[in-house]
C-alpha cells in the first residue's frame, strides 16, 4: 500500500466541515456507524488471520470515514454522486439515474468485480453497495455537536491495490479482481477533475442538486439532507469560490494519470510543505506495484524512505528472514504512509496496527496471478541464465524453477540512478523532519535517501508501463531504449505478450497507441514522456550488449515470475 488517498484533499475541503468542528472535542468526533457498512457482513464471522487480512484489505475504512476526514480527503458521497449524474445527463441525455454511477466511476478505472480470484478460501465473497465501486469505503458518519449525519466516502487499500485478471490472449477481464494486483487504469487525477467540473456546473442551481440526491437515493434521511443543506452546501460555495480564485484547480498539485499516483505531494500537502508553483514542480509520480514479496523488503516505497526501526536500508533479506516479527515492522510502518493519507491523524495511525498487521498476515503467502499465456521454455530457460547474470544482483535471486520461480532472496539495492529525478527528490530533507517530528515518528527510520530502490520482478508480467514512473510501456521497449515512444497510451489497456507490456502500435508520428479495432474498458490517457516527472530516459547500460534474441529470451523467463 502506498500513498494516494490525498487525490481526495480539495475535493473534500469544497465540503468542508472544518467550521463546525473545530471547536469540537475529539470525544464527540464522527467516526462511521460501524464502520464502513461491508464489514458488518464479517462482524459475527470468527475469522483466521489471513481472512482477517484480506477482509481489511478490501473493506476496511482504518478509522479514515469521519467528520475530521471531511475536512481534508474524503467526500461527501451522495452529494458528489448526484452532482456527476446530473452533469453526464446534461452532457449525454437521459434521465438521472444510479446506473449512470458505475458507468462513470468504470471511465476512471474503478472496478465493479463480480469475484475476487484469490478471496480466502471457506469466506463468503464480500457485498458492496450498488454504486461503490472496490476500494470505496462508504459509510454515515455522524456528530452530535453540531447535529451532523452525512453519507461520506474515503479510498481503502483496494482501490489502488486490487487489479483485474487477463485472458491467455492479454484482453482484461474487469469482472474477475485479485487482491495484491495493481489498478494500473486507476485514474483519480481524472476523478478529482471530474468531480471538480460536476460541483462547477451545478453551481447556484442547488435545489436541483438536492433534487437529484433524492432521486438517487430515496433512503436519504431528513437529518442527512439538514446537513448537506446547512452545513455542506455553503462550504462548497465558499470553496468553489476559493478554488476559482486562485487558479481553478481542485488540487495544488497534479496526482497523475491512470496507474500512477502522487503520494509524497500528497503528504507535504498534508504537513505544509507544498510551494506556490507545487502545480508546476511537485511531479514526484510513482507507478502502483504489485505487492507480491513485500515482507523481502527492508525498506518501502521508491526511494526507501520509510523503514522499521532496527534501519536495514541496504541489507539482503533472505526468505527465512522473512518472520513474523519482520512482516509486524513492515506493517507499522505502512501503517503510517497509508492511514494518516486518508486524512486520518498521525498519532491515530497505532490504533490500525492490528487491522496493517493482518494485511501483511494476507500479503505474506501471497503470488501474483501466474501468466496466462503461452511461454517458450526453451527461450525461457536461456532467460533464466541472463537474468541470473545482469538482472538478480539488483532485483533479487529466484529459484531455477521454470514453472513459477519464487524469490529466494533480494539484496534490496538502494542507490544513485540515472532514470527520473523527480521522485527521488520529492521526499527531501524537510519532508522527512516533518514526519519524524510527528507523533508517530519514533516508530520508524525516515530520511531522505534521494536515491531509488531496485524492485522486486514479482507479478512483472502484469504490471506495465514501466519504470517507476510508468513511462515506459513494454518490458520490449524498455531493454531497446532507442525504440522508446515519447507518447504512448495507458488506461484499460489490452495486454501485448509478445513484448511483454501494453498492446499498441506506432503511429505515423511515432506515437504508441491502441490497436484501431480495440475498446478500452476504461477511459485511456495519453503519457508525453516529454512532462516533468514523467521521462522514460535512463536503465539503457544494462540492455547495450543484448541481442533481440536475448530480449526475446529475458521476456519469456519473466512472464514466470
Amino acid at each position: 500500500m502506498k500513498t494516494r488517498h490525498a487525490a481526495f484533499a480539495a475535493i473534500a475541503l469544497s465540503a468542508s466541515l472544518a467550521a463546525c468542528a473545530a471547536a469540537i472535542s475529539d470525544f464527540t468526533r464522527g467516526y462511521a456507524e460501524g464502520q464502513a457498512t461491508a464489514l458488518s457482513q464479517y462482524a459475527s464471522t470468527q475469522l483466521t488471520p489471513v481472512q482477517h487480512g484480506a477482509v481489511a484489505f478490501t473493506l476496511s475504512d482504518f478509522g479514515a470515514l469521519n467528520t475530521d476526514t471531511l475536512e481534508t480527503h474524503a467526500v461527501p458521497w451522495r452529494l458528489a454522486v448526484a452532482a456527476l449524474a446530473l452533469r453526464d445527463a446534461d452532457q449525454n441525455g437521459g434521465s438521472v439515474e444510479l446506473a449512470r454511477v458505475r458507468t462513470l466511476m468504470t471511465r476512471f478505472g474503478f472496478l465493479y468485480p463480480e469475484r475476487i480470484a484469490n478471496w480466502p478460501e471457506g469466506l463468503p465473497q464480500p457485498t458492496r453497495e450498488l454504486e461503490a465501486p472496490m476500494g470505496m469505503s462508504v459509510g454515515m458518519v455522524r456528530r452530535d455537536l453540531p447535529p451532523v449525519r452525512l453519507t461520506a466516502a474515503n479510498l481503502a487499500c483496494a482501490s489502488c491495490h486490487a487489479g483485474h485478471a487477463f485472458d491467455a490472449n492479454g484482453v482484461p477481464q474487469p469482472e474477475v479482481a485479485y487482491l495484491g494486483v495493481p489498478n494500473t487504469s486507476l485514474d483519480l487525477e481524472a476523478y478529482v477533475q471530474e468531480i471538480y467540473a460536476a460541483f462547477k456546473a451545478v453551481r447556484g442551481d442547488e435545489v436541483r442538486l438536492l433534487q437529484a440526491v433524492r432521486t438517487l437515493f430515496p433512503d436519504t434521511t431528513v437529518a442527512e439532507m439538514r446537513t448537506i443543506d446547512n452545513f455542506v452546501l455553503p462550504r462548497l460555495q465558499t470553496r468553489m469560490d476559493a478554488l476559482e480564485a486562485s487558479g481553478d484547480r481542485p488540487l495544488p498539485f497534479v496526482n497523475g494519470a491512470p496507474g500512477l499516483t502522487n503520494g509524497v505531494a500528497a503528504l507535504r500537502m498534508q504537513f505544509g510543505l507544498l510551494d506556490a508553483h507545487a502545480y508546476e514542480t511537485a511531479r514526484g509520480f510513482t507507478s502502483i506495484p504489485d505487492l507480491g514479496a513485500r515482507g523481502f523488503r527492508t525498506a518501502l516505497l521508491y526511494d526507501g524512505a520509510y523503514a522499521p526501526r532496527d534501519n536495514r536500508r541496504g541489507q539482503a533479506v533472505a526468505a527465512a528472514e522473512v518472520t513474523q516479527a519482520h512482516l509486524d515492522e513492515l506493517a507499522t510502518v505502512t501503517a503510517f504512509f497509508t492511514v494518516p493519507s486518508m486524512g486520518v491523524h498521525p498519532d491515530r495511525a497505532a490504533g490500525h496496527l492490528d487491522e496493517a498487521r493482518a494485511v501483511f498476515a494476507y500479503l505474506r503467502d501471497y503470488q501474483a496471478p501466474r501468466f496466462p499465456g503461452r511461454v517458450d521454455a526453451r527461450r525461457a530457460a536461456r532467460g533464466r541464465t541472463l537474468y541470473a547474470e545482469r538482472c538478480a544482483s539488483c532485483h533479487g535471486v529466484y529459484d531455477e524453477s521454470l514453472e513459477r520461480p519464487a524469490l529466494v532472496s533480494f539484496p534490496n539495492w538502494i542507490g544513485a540512478y540515472d532514470t527520473d529525478p523527480a521522485r527521488a527528490a520529492a521526499f527531501d530533507a524537510p519532508t522527512a523532519a516533518a514526519v519524524n517530528a510527528s507523533p508517530y515518528g519514533h516508530l520508524m527510520s525516515t530520511q531522505a535517501t534521494n536515491q531509488y530502490q531496485a524492485p522486486p520482478f514479482t507479478g512483472l508480467w502484469l504490471t506495465a508501463p514501466y519504470l517507476h514512473n510508468g513511462s515506459v510501456p513494454t518490458i520490449w521497449h524498455l531493454m531497446k531504449p532507442e525504440t522508446r515512444p515519447v507518447r504512448f497510451m495507458v488506461g484499460g489497456h489490452r495486454l501485448n505478450y509478445t513484448r511483454l507490456g501494453i498492446d499498441g502500435n506506432a503511429s505515423r508520428g511515432g506515437d504508441y497507441m491502441y490497436p484501431a479495432n480495440y475498446r478500452p474498458w476504461s477511459r485511456p490517457v495519453v503519457i508525453d514522456t516529454r512532462t516533468a516527472g514523467l521521462s522514460n530516459q535512463g536503465h539503457t547500460e544494462e540492455f547495450a550488449r543484448f541481442t533481440d534474441n536475448q530480449r526475446r529470451d529475458l521476456i519469456e523467463y519473466l512472464k514466470l515470475l
